[in-house]
């Protein structure tokens, strides 16, 4: 059964704060679209990238297209280092035939430590003619999926991501 994401993106991310209490945890939730870049900046380089949910930008790949709101922000997840971020930028990049080079060259920094990443540059290497180059990708990407059917789910994610985030025209099987 395909990857189906739920209907409606939201319309507003929050970036959810643990402020310091010594009774018990308390959590400051900031509008994302609508705190300051700088603020969202001194916040992501403070804390533990690995920490920072990016849940809706691999649910709603669209929320991370140029022009969005959050946009920004996860530009500064990118800059900063969040793995799913750097995955999810270079497929938004190698999904156009102009930055496909590039977009390469982004998911390839970070193939041999993300399943989706390792799956979407072995892709990319396929269709790009590059089949040695694809060998030891595809290598990795079965040790880090121990089964066929979780295989098959990082796949049906990423072609979910391309679909979301190709930029260029009608595909081919699409034409009519």
């Amino acid at each position: 059964m395909p990857f189906l994401p739920p209907l409606t993106p939201p319309t507003e991310l929050y970036l959810g704060i643990q402020l310091p209490n010594p009774i018990s945890i308390l959590v400051n939730y900031l509008p994302v679209s609508q705190t300051p870049i700088e603020t969202l900046r001194n916040l992501v380089y403070s804390c533990d990238i690995n920490t920072l949910a990016i849940d809706e930008f691999m649910t709603w790949s669209s929320l991370l297209q140029p022009g969005s709101p959050f946009r920004p922000y996860f530009e500064l997840l990118v800059e900063r280092g969040s793995i799913p971020a750097v995955y999810l930028e270079g497929v938004r990049q190698a999904s156009n035939f102009v930055t496909v080079a590039q977009g390469l060259s982004v998911m390839t920094t970070v193939a041999l430590s993300n399943p989706f990443a390792c799956f979407a540059t072995g892709l990319f290497l396929t269709c790009t003619g590059n089949h040695l180059d694809f060998l030891p990708i595809s290598e990795k990407f079965w040790e880090m999926t121990s089964t066929l059917e979780a295989g098959h789910a990082v796949a049906e994610m990423v072609m979910y991501h391309i679909s979301q985030l190709h930029t260029e025209n009608a595909r081919r099987w699409e034409r009519s």
